[in-house]
Formats: structure tokens, C-alpha cells, sequence
């Protein structure tokens, strides 16, 4: 059920903006803290594969946090699991900033992960309960304006951060940025969900998360959404240990290094948004796989060649992760297009699903630490033809699929 919100323009602006900013908690906390990988290692004396193991940790936090979140929000609504769910996140990200060991930091990053994923979860929620099923895919797609600084600005900051504090400083930022928004959504965000009888016994919840998996068509866009951003996850697991164990190119500047996929998820997310006011959702996303997989394939060709070295290799991942700007978003709309009061558990499969993807691509990825960038470019290739083929194999003509109730 879409609830009546009399949406003045600049209310319409706030709350997308609010939205958009509630989706970058989790990328935040991993790109900030991207440049400051080999850093870690050194200061804990262990190797660079067993600091990426914290990175498998926050995917999987993100994942089981997830399931919890969505019927928890399905049944009492979507603003105080919100605000304990970044304030649980401020509280792993103070754990980080004072971890001792290895251990005590993935520890610390799956409890930051089991908070911080109730923005992108119950923000897709939101969305779902405010604004007509048909523009979902639309607002998604000007959500990622916000999304995108976090690639755009937070390796940099993380690199040039690392001059002049500890690594540990970036931990207490994030912390305190998650206490300021949590001040914001008290005062600022309305209760788009007024909650529901709908059981949340685990049996009951297990239950109502296999009627939603079952539906074709949504299981269709996710695990195409899910490949495609596991090639993304891949990429952020091992492209710091390229870039500066590889290409010898000092962490300072490694955030230089994600500007370009910064400013390509801008442009891509913004054209993706005015493109399906008058394109069909499903097309676009043909097309923007068919393209991922290309780039990929690119980027395997340019590593396993050698040729120009980074700056060789550096367009096709550039291109493959701007496009992430297309797939996500049209994915996402077009797999929560039939959900109405189940919209919390509908997002929170699909984030459970992109997660469990995210950290089964993290966790091979840091299994070894490479001497080139092949093994990189060839699981992201993997991943990217892998998407188009669920797009193409497990599509069905299903516009709106009946939502469990309860």
C-alpha cells in the first residue's frame, strides 16, 4: 500500500535526498577505509588477505542483518529500526576505531554491518511506501546522485587522511556521521510504514521469505542485480592491493583512482533515471548487462596483456562499475514492483541475496594475494557475463506479482 504524502517539490527533494543519504552508510564504510588496507596489515603485522577477511565480514554482517531488519520494519514500521540501526552502526564503528587485532576488527565490522544496512534496506522500503510503484526505478536511479559521492570523495579522503591521523580515525568518523543522521531521521523523516499484524516468529518469517523468493520475476532482476555487483565487490576487495602493491602507487593517491567510477555512477545514474520515463525499465537493463560483460571481458584482456599497465586497465573497469549507475537501480525497481506492505522483507531479501554475493566475490578474491591484476579482471568477468545470463534465462512476463500477506 502506497501512503497519501502531500509532496511539495522541495519536500519531494528532501526525502529523496534523505534516502539517497541513508544508502551511503555501508559504502562509506568501505571505501573510506579502502586506502588504509595495507596500513592495518602492516600495524597488525599480518598479511594484506587476512585485513580484506574484514571486508567478507561486513558483507556478511550486511547480509544476516538484513534479514532481521526487513520484518522487523514489515511489522512496526520503518523509523525506529532505522535509528537503532545506524545507532548500532556508530557503535560497531567506535569498536573499529579501538580494535586491537585482526580478529576484534572483523568482529567489530560485522556489528557495524548489522547496523548500517537498515538505511539501504528500509530506504528502498520507504521509497516502496511513499511513491507510486511505477517510479520506483526513477527515484532509485536519483538516489545514486547521493550514493555516488561515497566512491567519488571517500578513498580520497581515506588516503589523504592517512598523512596526518591514524587509521583508526576514520572509524570515529563514520561514527559520528552516523549519530548526526540518526538526529536528522528523528525530526525529519515521516512513518511511511504504520506497521502490520504480519508474524515475525522465525518459522513464520522463513516462511513469508520463500513466498517472495519463489516469484519468478523478482528472483530474476536480484540474481542479475546480485552477479552484476559482485563483479563491484570483487573490485573493491582487490583493487587497493593492485593499485598500491602492484603499481606501487602511494595510498595518498590511490582515492584518485576512484574518482573517474565516482563520476561515472553520477553521469550513468542520472541518464538511467531520465531514460526510463519514456524507455521500458526491462530493455534498459538488457542492454546495460550486455555491456557490462563486455567491459569486463576487456578489462581480462588489457590484465592478462599487460598492455599500458593501469592506465591500460583502469577505462574498462571504469566503465564497468559506472554502469552499476543502470543495473541497480532498474533492477531494484522492477524486483520491488509488487510489494506493497511487504516492501521491508521484499528490499531485505534482496539485499540478503546481493550481500550473500558480495561476500562469497569478496571471500575469493582474498583468499590469495596475486602478483598481477588477472585473477581481479577474471572474476569480475565472471561475474559480469554470469549477470547477463540470469537476465536472459530467468526472466518472466510477470508484471505484478501478488505480495505475501499477512
Amino acid at each position: 500500500m502506497t501512503l497519501a504524502f502531500a509532496l511539495t517539490p522541495a519536500r519531494r527533494f528532501e526525502l529523496i535526498f534523505l534516502f539517497g543519504v541513508l544508502t551511503v552508510f555501508s559504502p562509506l564504510a568501505i571505501d573510506m577505509y579502502l586506502p588504509a588496507l595495507p596500513t592495518i596489515a602492516a600495524d597488525f603485522h599480518v598479511s594484506i588477505s587476512a585485513i580484506e577477511h574484514s571486508l567478507a565480514s561486513y558483507f556478511l554482517g550486511v547480509a544476516i542483518g538484513q534479514a532481521v531488519v526487513g520484518p522487523v520494519s514489515d511489522r512496526f514500521g520503518r523509523r525506529w529500526p532505522l535509528m537503532v540501526g545506524l545507532g548500532l552502526y556508530a557503535l560497531g564503528s567506535a569498536v573499529c576505531a579501538l580494535a586491537p587485532g585482526p580478529l576484534s576488527l572483523d568482529t567489530a565490522r560485522f556489528v557495524q554491518a548489522m547496523g548500517g544496512c537498515a538505511g539501504s534496506v528500509l530506504a528502498r522500503a520507504c521509497v516502496r511506501d511513499i511513491f507510486p510503484p511505477g517510479e520506483a526505478a526513477r527515484i532509485f536511479a536519483q538516489m545514486l546522485l547521493v550514493l555516488s559521492v561515497s566512491p567519488l570523495f571517500a578513498p580520497l579522503f581515506g588516503g589523504w587522511l592517512l598523512l596526518i591521523g591514524s587509521w583508526r580515525d576514520l572509524f570515529w568518523i563514520q561514527g559520528g556521521l552516523a549519530a548526526l543522521t540518526v538526529a536528522a531521521l528523528y525530526f525529519r523523516l515521516p512513518e511511511s510504514h504504520p506497521g502490520s499484524d504480519r508474524a515475525i516468529h522465525p518459522i513464520a518469517v522463513m516462511r513469508d521469505y520463500m513466498t517472495i523468493g519463489r516469484d519468478r520475476r523478482f528472483l530474476g532482476y536480484v540474481m542479475a542485480a546480485t552477479l552484476s555487483s559482485a563483479g563491484l565487490f570483487v573490485y573493491l576487495t582487490g583493487w587497493a592491493h593492485v593499485v598500491i602493491d602492484i603499481f606501487h602507487i602511494p595510498p595518498q593517491y590511490f582515492g584518485f583512482t576512484f574518482l573517474a567510477n565516482g563520476i561515472g555512477l553520477i553521469v550513468v545514474s542520472q541518464v538511467t533515471a531520465r531514460l526510463l520515463h519514456h524507455r521500458p525499465a526491462p530493455h534498459l537493463l538488457q542492454w546495460a548487462l550486455a555491456a557490462q560483460a563486455f567491459f569486463a571481458a576487456m578489462a581480462l584482456l588489457f590484465a592478462w596483456s599487460g598492455w599500458g599497465g593501469i592506465y591500460g586497465l583502469m577505462p574498462w573497469l571504469f566503465l564497468y562499475c559506472s554502469l552499476v549507475g543502470a543495473v541497480s537501480p532498474t533492477a531494484s525497481g522492477l524486483a520491488l514492483m509488487g510489494f506493497g506492505t511487504s516492501a521491508g522483507m521484499a528490499s531485505a531479501l534482496m539485499g540478503i541475496i546481493v550481500s550473500g554475493g558480495g561476500s562469497i566475490a569478496s571471500l575469493a578474491m582474498g583468499a590469495a594475494t596475486p602478483a598481477t591484476p588477472v585473477p581481479m579482471a577474471a572474476l569480475m568477468c565472471l561475474c559480469g557475463v554470469a549477470a547477463m545470463a540470469a537476465n536472459h534465462f530467468w526472466s518472466a512476463p510477470v508484471l505484478e506479482p501478488a505480495a505475501p500477506n499477512r
